[in-house]
């Protein structure tokens, strides 16, 4: 249990956010059998009742988390206005952004599909709220030509590209991440596809 010290020290206005850095940072280091809310609020410095009251339970705080990484995705997709970026240029922002995103998302996933009980809730509030990876091919699709549905596929190999260098940076050795292509080999290999299926709307 925290000390009243260290619970008092903390704004109280700052705990959600402390709790949510937290759990981020305990799930990447050590995974969801070592994570517990009691450690999650120890290193927050706050009472571990405070992560209930803020998110519910496990899967309200895992989602808070998720929310959390998505932010710098979901900051790109918003309008830029006054600027004007060429197609390779916003693919290359997207995937960096998916990239970054998948990368700290990963610990979360993993940890919410080894857990029957948080992948049924995941599940139950992907249903409720319409969540999921299918978003992120929307949020593309809104993004650089809203109502294209030919550019589905074109999308879904531009998550797909992004996921895999993630997955590859988590688990792979560093030999195989040596020939990994860059991000920036990607978006010109995806470029023409993109700009194929733009012509063809």
């Amino acid at each position: 249990m925290p000390s009243e010290r260290a619970a008092r020290g903390r704004p109280r206005t700052g705990v959600r956010e402390a709790v949510i850095a937290s759990a981020q940072q305990t799930l990447a280091e050590s995974g969801l059998v070592r994570t517990s809310t009691k450690e999650i609020a120890r290193r927050a410095g706050v009472a571990e009742s405070s992560i209930f009251y803020h998110f519910g339970d496990r899967m309200g705080l895992l989602h808070a988390v998720l929310q959390r990484q998505l932010q710098p995705l979901k900051e790109l997709l918003g309008d830029r206005p006054g600027t004007e970026h060429t197609l390779r240029e916003d693919l290359l922002d997207l995937l960096i952004a998916l990239e970054e995103f998948y990368l700290a998302a990963i610990p979360a996933i993993a940890a919410i599909q080894s857990d029957a009980e948080l992948r049924e809730s995941y599940e139950k509030r992907s249903r409720d709220l319409d969540l999921g990876p299918h978003r992120a091919v929307d949020a593309i699709l809104a993004h650089l030509s809203p109502g294209a549905a030919d550019l589905r596929p074109a999308a879904l190999l531009l998550t797909g590209a992004a996921h895999q260098r993630a997955l590859q940076r988590h688990l792979s050795p560093p030999d195989a991440l040596d020939v990994l292509p860059t991000r920036e080999d990607l978006a010109d290999a995806l470029l023409p596809v993109f700009e194929s299926a733009l012509r063809g709307r």
